[in-house]
């Protein structure tokens, strides 16, 4: 078996240096892996996740209503992962702690709707967020975050229910 070239001769022996050369050889791969159109959608919803968190409210409403749009076009069938979906995996974490510090308002609601739905590739086995998110969320239509989105709601009210049996 010939060796890996993405790999530093001694494996145990690798220094930060290295490791942070890893990652950027990973993100610049990841990158070429992206066709053109995958690339700007990934770079439109980043641009969106930093909308979200800024301080005008207009900018905010634009940018969770794309967002939501987005998502929403692409989890109406549900063969595998939606794109948008993967590309927003990384920024979970920051928009829920962005959500955290909101004050109560219809953005709010917004945001608390696509925490519900990124939750069904993000959450932890048995943390039930995206009804969590769901029920903190606005009181619109859940069928038109697609059918896996409803299966995945309807599993974790079963787990809500048997756990408070």
């Amino acid at each position: 078996m010939a060796p890996d070239p993405n790999r530093a001769a001694g494996a145990g022996a690798s220094s930060s240096g290295t490791t942070k050369d890893d990652a950027v050889t990973k993100k610049k791969v990841e990158s070429e892996d992206l066709s053109d159109e995958d690339l700007a959608l990934k770079q439109q919803l980043e641009l969106y996740v930093e909308r979200v968190q800024d301080s005008d409210p207009g900018l905010q409403k634009v940018a969770l209503e794309s967002m939501r749009q987005e998502i929403r076009t692409s989890t109406s069938s549900m063969t595998s992962v939606p794109k948008p979906l993967k590309f927003l995996r990384p920024h979970y974490g920051t928009l829920k702690a962005y959500y955290e510090t909101m004050t109560e308002s219809d953005l709010k609601k917004y945001l608390a709707d696509i925490l519900s739905v990124l939750a069904l590739t993000m959450s932890a086995e048995g943390e039930r967020e995206s009804l969590k998110y769901r029920l903190l969320g606005s009181t619109g239509d859940i069928g038109s975050w697609g059918h896996e989105y409803v299966r995945n709601l309807a599993g974790e009210i079963a787990q809500e229910y048997a756990e408070r049996e």
